[in-house]
């Protein structure tokens, strides 16, 4: 009796043992787990993609080539000018809503000329028209159509306004004033939105022969970016770095410039493509400069700066990557079949609108009557 208990005992242990290396034996459940710069640890799977293309909108033609695109002015909506075609011709704002199919006249808002502008958050736009004496600047409220001018100014010494643009978030609206005749009398006009009030600024380190491209304000109204052509560099494109200094812009950096495309990230750092296709960010603080992407074509940063979308050269591919600090990461392709002239993130960040000239196969032809340009919209998710 006690051997068979032995024995009972003796198989009970051995069927243990095998049950429990079969169990080591079998194959282990794994999980993919992403430590990022923080050393946050979270789960990651192949749907965790930062960028994935939701839906694509065409934009109806007559907007696209009788029109002339201004930008979002809200999530969900863009705008464009009708019929100004010059500065003098005066036509109309029309609004094209989700799901983009048919545009309507703005209510409430007089003809515009050419020389329109709409701020970056999609409430103001900013005209100015010329006479044969004077330049005058006015803002137009979109959600009621309120007129206000912002400026006058003589041009009888044959100076001429140009190069109007606004602050990334709104606050400031800039433009240069040329005197071709007075050399070194050239300006740069800030007008704070807040305080509703005009500052001219003398731009010191502008020669006679430099011509000016394009002025891009800071947010804080106190820096500010200058395309120009040099004329001691034998007219080469180059950029320039200047901050408000009592009653003038003195210049602190410059360097030789490619493309036309440059992004205040904030208020002491900015974005620019480099002679060598390469793009650059410079840290007035402390002077550095870093490449953060090479080979780009164009690119246009998102609102909260968190997003970026680009071509590079050679592709008719548009991406778009995810800024983390001074890299790119997770660039995706998310259209192909269009060179942008010119890209327009949404206010909310999540659309980007691509508007440029279709880009054909070597084996396709274009019919005859197919439109010259094309715009639609990329909805991520």
């Amino acid at each position: 009796m006690g051997n068979k208990y032995k024995y009972f005992v003796m198989l009970l242990v051995v069927s243990l043992v095998v049950l429990l290396l079969s169990g080591c034996g079998s194959e282990p459940k794994t999980e993919t787990v992403v430590i990022t710069d923080s050393n946050e640890v979270s789960s990651a799977d192949q749907s965790s993609r930062p960028f994935q293309v939701q839906r694509i909108y065409r934009l109806p033609d007559r907007f696209v080539n009788t029109g002339q695109l201004l930008g979002w002015s809200s999530a969900d909506a863009v705008i464009a000018s009708f019929g100004a075609m010059t500065i003098l011709k005066r036509g109309t704002l029309e609004r094209l809503t989700y799901p983009y199919e048919q545009s309507k006249a703005i209510p409430g808002i007089g003809n515009v000329t050419s020389n329109t502008i709409l701020s970056p958050d999609g409430k103001y736009i900013c005209e100015f028209s010329r006479s044969s004496s004077e330049t005058t600047l006015k803002l137009i409220s979109l959600q009621d159509g309120k007129e206000k001018e912002i400026d006058r100014i003589s041009t009888r010494n044959d100076s001429y306004v140009q190069y109007v643009s606004w602050s990334a978030n709104s606050s400031y609206i800039g433009y240069l004033v040329e005197n071709p005749v007075d050399n070194g009398a050239d300006s740069l006009y800030i007008y704070d939105m807040g305080a509703q009030t005009s500052s001219k600024y003398q731009l010191k380190g502008i020669l006679k022969g430099d011509t000016l491209l394009s002025v891009n304000l800071a947010n804080d109204g106190r820096s500010v970016l200058l395309q120009l052509f040099r004329a001691k560099q034998g007219q080469k494109k180059v950029l320039t770095m200047g901050k408000v200094s009592g009653k003038n812009i003195e210049f602190q950096y410059e360097r030789q410039f490619g493309g036309d495309s440059v992004a205040w990230m904030n208020n002491d750092q900015f974005v620019f493509l480099g002679t060598d296709s390469s793009l650059y960010e410079y840290d007035q603080r402390n002077g550095e400069l870093s490449v953060i992407l090479e080979k780009v074509l164009d690119f246009e940063f998102s609102p909260d700066r968190k997003n970026i979308a680009y071509t590079v050269y050679d592709q008719n591919v548009t991406y778009v990557g995810k800024v983390q600090g001074r890299n790119i990461m997770y660039n995706e392709p998310v259209y192909r079949g269009i060179l942008p002239t010119h890209m327009y993130w949404n206010p909310n960040n999540k659309s980007v609108l691509l508007q440029g000239q279709k880009q054909l196969d070597s084996s396709q032809t274009a019919p005859t009557d197919s439109p010259s340009k094309e715009s639609l919209i990329i909805e991520l998710k």
